[in-house]
Order: C-alpha cells, then structure tokens, then sequence
C-alpha cells in the first residue's frame, strides 16, 4: 500500500507539473461528448499503460504532451513501473468508467486490470487531446 502511495504522489507532482493541476469534482453538465472524448482517449490511455508496464518511455509518452513528455524522464519511468509490477502485476486492460471536463481539461475515469489487481485511473488530456496528467486511485 505504501508504494501505491508513493506511486499516486509521484502522479500528482507530474500532473502539476504539467499543468494540469486542477480539482477532481464532476459536473456533469459540462461533461464533453463520450463517443468523441472515447476516439482519443482508450487509445492514448491503452498505449500509456502498456509503456509504463514495458518500461518503454516512447510509447508511454506518445500521445502526451510537451509538459507531460519533459516531467518524465527513463528513470523516473523504471522506477514508477517497477513499484506499479511490484504491487499489480503486468497491465492487461482498461474499462472506461466516466469523463468530465474542469478548466479545460477533459478527465476520463478507468478501472485499469492487472495480473495482481485493478486500480483506478484517471487521465487529463489538454485541448488537444493529449495527455497532460495521470493519477492511479
């Protein structure tokens, strides 16, 4: 549990450096289309997991943007994935949960499987559809 916590911390201090800081509280009112937020979003949040989990930082930072690309470095990868293994497991699939949008960012909700376990995650994606933060719950 304590690496989990030390793993969300690390999330928390990447996403503010990426800009991203902003609060977790849903209004559904202003929730974007999901068909659409979905076309960028399973893909972009699949292709991240799967880097975490292989230690690949190309494919983790993908479809990231320029804040999230420079606030993570191969090290700080091998050794967030290597406490994610160490608790979960290898990454094996993620079940769209819910979206919202705050401050103009759009922040989709899943329930990410692995071998050991499942953890919620929530990805921030900026206005142009890239990630610009994560948090595992």
């Amino acid at each position: 549990m304590r690496k989990l916590a030390h793993l969300t911390a690390f999330l928390v201090v990447l996403l503010a450096v990426g800009g991203a800081a902003i609060a977790c509280e849903s209004n559904p009112a202003s929730s974007p289309d999901e068909s659409m937020v979905r076309d960028y979003a399973d893909t972009a949040t699949e292709t991240c997991l799967q880097g975490l989990s292989d230690h690949d930082l190309v494919k983790y930072t993908e479809h990231a943007n320029a804040e999230f690309k420079a606030a993570v470095t191969q090290e700080v990868l091998d050794t967030t994935a290597t406490q994610l293994d160490n608790q979960l497991g290898a990454y094996q699939s993620i079940e769209f949960l819910r979206i919202e949008e705050q401050e103009g960012y759009v922040i989709v909700h899943y329930r990410a499987s692995y071998a050991k376990g499942e953890v919620g995650v929530r990805m921030v994606f900026d206005e142009d559809h890239l990630i610009a933060g994560q948090w595992f719950e």
